[in-house]
C-alpha cells in the first residue's frame, strides 16, 4: 500500500442553506471502504470548531499520506482557499477532491487550483482504494490527474451493480452526537431522469439500489445504539416499489417499532400510490419530501421532469391525508415561465395541508441544460463565478442569477417575495394546528416565530455548534411534537 493513511475533508459551507451539518454519509462510505482494505482513515467535518486551525492540528498528529475533500460547486473557492493553505504547510501530502463540483468540471478544477494532485469523478470507493495502492493514475478509471504538465482524465468509471459489497458507514471515532438530526442513509446512488437543472444524471444516469435487507441492516445497526431517527439523503428512495415494501415489512419484523424514518430530500411522485405511502406510514415513515417545482403543467415539460401535474398532485393529497409531515419544494424562474404561470405554484402550495413549503430562486449549476441554456442566450445577470461564491444564499436571495424575456427580473423579485410570504403563512397555519393544545397561545407563537426577522435569526444561529447544542436541542424537542 503506498498511501497508508488518508484524512477525508467535509467543507462547511457557512454562506449556502447548508448551515445545519449532515452526516457526511459519502465520505463515511470511503472511509470505512478503506478501512477494510487497512487503509487508515479519519473524517473531520469542518463544519464544527476552528476550521482552519482545526484541520492543521488534525493533519499535523495524524500525518496523512492523502488529503480527501468533497467539495459541491457552490463556494469552491472557498475550498480553493483552504486546499492551498493545507497544501503550503504541508507540501508533501496528496491532495485529492471528490463530489459534485469535480465530477461535472473535471479538468478545469485542477486548471482553477493548481494544488489538487487528483480528482475523483462519480463514486469515490473503489477509485480511492486504488489511488491508495500506487496504482499509475492514468491506469485508473474514474481519476482526473497531472501528467508531463497537462491535465487528464479518464472519465467515469464503470459502477458496481452490486451496492450491498460496500460496507455502510459505522463512523468509528466520529462524534456523533454533534448531529442534530440522526443517522444519515443512503440506499440508492444513480438517476435515470433529465431534469435540466440537475448535476444528478450527468454523474450517473443508472439508478441502482441496495438491498431491502441491507438498508435495514443499517437501520437496525443503530436503532440498536439507541438512535430513533434516520434521515434518508437521496432522491429516489421509492424508484423500486418492491424493495421498498421489502423495507417496509424488514423494519416491522425485526420490531424496530419506534424509529423514525424521514425523506426530507423527497420522492417522487409519480413513484409512489396511496397503497404504499400508506405502508410506509405504517412501517414508521413520518416525512415526505416533494419536489414540485412548479404548479405549471407546461413548465414542467419544459424542465423535464417527467412528471404529470395531476400525478404529483395526487400523492401529495395522499400524502397528506395519511398525515405524514409533507414539505413541497418549488423553484422560481424556470425556462417557459411567467408570473401568471409562477401563480400556479402559490395555488399549489395553498392547495393542501402541507407541513412546509419552499421557493427557491433557479440556480444553473455548471454543465446543466439549464446552464448552457443560460449562457447561450446570454441570460446571466450574474456570472456563475460571482453567484456560486457569493456572500450570501443564492438560492433564497430575492434577486435572480438570470432572467428571460417572459420572467424578467423585476417579475421575478416579486415572485421570490410572493413565495417566502407563502412559505411564512404555511408554516403559521401547520404552528397552530399542531399546538392546538395550547390555544390560544398557538396563535402567539405561530405568528412571533414566523416573522421574517426570527426566521433569519433562527437560520443564522443553527449555523453555530454552540446554538445547537443548547437552544438547538430545545428546539428539537418542539420539533417532535409536529412528527406525532
Amino acid at each position: 500500500m503506498k498511501y497508508k493513511k488518508v484524512l477525508l475533508i467535509a467543507p462547511f459551507y457557512q454562506k449556502t442553506r447548508f448551515v445545519v451539518p449532515v452526516l457526511p454519509v459519502g465520505l463515511g462510505y470511503i472511509a470505512e471502504f478503506l478501512q477494510g482494505h487497512n487503509v487508515e482513515c479519519r473524517i473531520i467535518d469542518l463544519a464544527f470548531g476552528n476550521r482552519l486551525d482545526l484541520l492543521k492540528q488534525e493533519t499535523e498528529s495524524f500525518s496523512p499520506d492523502i488529503i480527501g475533500f468533497s467539495m459541491m460547486s457552490f463556494e469552491y473557492k472557498d475550498v480553493y482557499g483552504v486546499i492551498r493553505n493545507i497544501k503550503k504547510s504541508f507540501s508533501q501530502i496528496k491532495i485529492v477532491v471528490g463530489g459534485p463540483h469535480i465530477s461535472s468540471c473535471q479538468a478545469d478544477v485542477l486548471k482553477e487550483c493548481r494544488e489538487i494532485d487528483f480528482g475523483v469523478i462519480g463514486e469515490g470507493e473503489e477509485t480511492m482504494l486504488e489511488l491508495a495502492k500506487g496504482i499509475e493514475p492514468s491506469s485508473i478509471p474514474g481519476v482526473v490527474f497531472r501528467s508531463n504538465g497537462e491535465i487528464k482524465s479518464n472519465g467515469l468509471r464503470n459502477a458496481s451493480d452490486n451496492l450491498d459489497k460496500f460496507p455502510f458507514p459505522r463512523y468509528v471515532g466520529f462524534d456523533l452526537e454533534k448531529y442534530n438530526y440522526g443517522v444519515s442513509i443512503v440506499s440508492s446512488r444513480g438517476c435515470p431522469f433529465r431534469c435540466i437543472y440537475c448535476t444528478a444524471h450527468i454523474i450517473r444516469k443508472k439508478i441502482r439500489g441496495r438491498s431491502a435487507g441491507h438498508v435495514v441492516d443499517e437501520i437496525e445497526y443503530w436503532y440498536r445504539k439507541g438512535y430513533r431517527e434516520f434521515s434518508f439523503q437521496e432522491d429516489n428512495l421509492a424508484f423500486d416499489k418492491d424493495r421498498l415494501l421489502k423495507m417496509c415489512d424488514e423494519i416491522e419484523r425485526r420490531g424496530l417499532n419506534d424509529a423514525k424514518m424521514m425523506c426530507g430530500n423527497g420522492v417522487r411522485a409519480d413513484c409512489v400510490n396511496r397503497d404504499i405511502l400508506k405502508r410506509m406510514k405504517d412501517a414508521g415513515f413520518k416525512r415526505l419530501g416533494f419536489g414540485v417545482e412548479s404548479g405549471n403543467e407546461q413548465v414542467l415539460k419544459k424542465i423535464k421532469k417527467g412528471e404529470k401535474l395531476e400525478v404529483i398532485k395526487q400523492a401529495v393529497k395522499d400524502a397528506c391525508e395519511l398525515d405524514f409531515f409533507v414539505s413541497l419544494f418549488f423553484i422560481v424562474g424556470s425556462p417557459g415561465e411567467t408570473y401568471e404561470k409562477f401563480m400556479d405554484s402559490i395555488k399549489f402550495a395553498l392547495s393542501f395541508p402541507a407541513s412546509q413549503v419552499y421557493f427557491y430562486n433557479l440556480v444553473p449549476l455548471p454543465e446543466t441544460e439549464l446552464f448552457n441554456y443560460v449562457e447561450k442566450n446570454n441570460y446571466f445577470l450574474i456570472k456563475p463565478e460571482s453567484y456560486l461564491n457569493s456572500g450570501g444564499n443564492v438560492q433564497d436571495m430575492p434577486l435572480p442569477v438570470f432572467e428571460t424575456p417572459e420572467f424578467p427580473a423585476k417579475m421575478r423579485i416579486k415572485a421570490m417575495k410572493k413565495g417566502k410570504e407563502t412559505e411564512r403563512l404555511v408554516k403559521r397555519n401547520i404552528m397552530k394546528k399542531r399546538l392546538d393544545k395550547l390555544y390560544p397561545f398557538n396563535h402567539i407563537i405561530a405568528v412571533i416565530y414566523t416573522l421574517k426577522i426570527v426566521q433569519a435569526i433562527d437560520t443564522k444561529l443553527m449555523g453555530y455548534e454552540l446554538f445547537r447544542r443548547t437552544i438547538g436541542k430545545g428546539r428539537n424537542k418542539f420539533r417532535e411534537v409536529f412528527y406525532k
